[in-house]
């Protein structure tokens, strides 16, 4: 498939989905939102896939946020449509079946937050910086910014929603928001470690243990233990499980294969 707004590539396990507008900051219209979700769609598929990295191909941003001037003028109604197709998109990240690593370099706002929010490992350069300035053009943050509260706090959340200031990578690092940061120099190669090493996990492991964690984050407490209880029964049945287990034993690299 051919892409507009996005690039997509694959190598070694590695799916990448690089934003591919740098000449309006990477923001993003109803077509990137497709397109995004049609490259998601195509690495659940791609079984020598085990992890996606979401990155941009702007010298100076991830994403500036939505494309103010798509929706602007929008009606109403059409504003509900968008925030739905926003939902949409960023679940279709979140409910992946295989972890997605947002590689951050440059300003990462508004909407642009809300789509690294929904990956799961954020790795960020030491220049970029991080916001929801949504206030300040008259409108409230909405759809994946709910999940912020779980990653930085409430606090902070509502410092972020009430204030649109702009985080730097430090304070976004220490209050939780990021994984690792690093200076521009060394973000390539700090990427490429994170995905590496999430691909030598047990796909199936790793597909478990999102789903797991997407109950973590979305059903009562009881509930989510329960789930994680049963699941793990799936993992039993896998000849990863019995790799894992006896590389462990036999003090070797367990060579996983998706079985």
């Amino acid at each position: 498939m051919s892409y507009e707004t996005i690039r997509y590539t694959t190598e070694a396990g590695v799916a990448t989905i690089t934003l591919n507008r740098p000449e309006v900051l990477n923001a993003i219209n109803r077509t990137m939102l497709e397109e995004i979700r049609a490259a998601v769609g195509a690495l659940q598929e791609d079984r020598a896939v085990r992890v996606a990295v979401l990155d941009s191909a702007s010298p100076r941003a991830f994403s500036a946020g939505i494309d103010v001037a798509m929706v602007k003028d929008m009606p109403p109604i059409g504003s509900r449509e968008m925030g739905r197709l926003l939902h949409e998109t960023f679940g279709a990240i979140r409910f992946a079946k295989k972890p997605v690593i947002a590689a951050i370099d440059g300003l990462c706002l508004g909407a642009g937050l809300e789509l690294a929010v929904s990956c799961d490992l954020m790795i960020a350069t030491d220049r970029s910086r991080f916001g929801l300035p949504n206030i300040n053009v008259g409108i409230p943050a909405i759809v994946e910014a709910a999940i912020l509260p779980q990653a930085i706090g409430i606090m902070g959340a509502r410092e972020m929603c009430y204030t649109g200031e702009f985080w730097d990578a430090a304070k976004a690092e220490r209050r939780g928001l990021l994984n690792a940061v690093v200076p521009p120099e060394r973000f390539r190669d700090e990427v490429r470690a994170w995905a590496a090493k999430v691909a030598s996990k047990s796909p199936l492991a790793l597909e478990t243990q999102k789903e797991i964690i997407n109950q973590w984050m979305t059903a009562p407490l009881e509930a989510a233990i329960e789930h994680s209880i049963n699941t793990v029964v799936i993992n039993w049945l896998t000849r990863d499980q019995k790799e894992g287990m006896g590389a462990f034993l036999e003090k070797r690299q367990a060579r996983f294969t998706g079985e």
